[in-house]
């Protein structure tokens, strides 16, 4: 008899070990933006381009924030995207999506943007000039971008 007390206690803090606590899974469709300002913390030298991410399901708090990872390779700018939403610490009571947020480091130029996500590819052209930032989608499935230009910072 004591060693089911014991078994018991293994399989629960085996379960507690394994399940991921302070994260939900959310496969909702995504909206982006590429903006010129003051988005990512800490910025870098002022005014950046940043990649904003967007979950299309809204949550408790405004502050809930979408796992993902940006990789460069030449003019490729590539988004893994993951499933997993992340609960905050300390709750921004507003409810809002969760969200990603990165500095690109582009310059004037044009570039190919594509997100991933559960083996689908969605891919953009993205073009860079003194005045605007223009977005053109090539394929598109679950994500799409909230206007297709977007003024810089003058």
């Amino acid at each position: 008899m004591a060693r089911r007390p014991f078994l018991l206690t293994a399989v629960a803090l085996i379960a507690f070990w394994a399940c991921d606590w302070d994260a939900v899974r959310d496969a909702s469709p995504l909206t982006f933006a590429i903006r010129e300002g003051y988005f990512v913390d800490p910025p870098p030298p002022p005014p950046h381009i940043a990649l904003l991410v967007a979950t299309e399901t809204q949550y408790p708090c405004m502050n809930y924030w979408l796992e993902s990872e940006l990789d460069v390779v030449d003019n490729i700018l590539r988004v893994s995207v993951s499933d997993r939403v992340r609960k905050p610490e300390i709750c921004l009571t507003a409810i809002g999506p969760a969200q990603y947020k990165v500095a690109l480091p582009v310059t004037v130029g044009a570039y190919t943007l594509e997100f991933t996500r559960h083996g689908l590819t969605d891919r953009y052209s993205v073009t860079v000039t003194e005045s605007a930032i223009e977005i053109t989608t090539q394929e598109a499935h679950f994500t799409r971008p909230t206007a297709q230009s977007f003024p810089r910072v003058t």
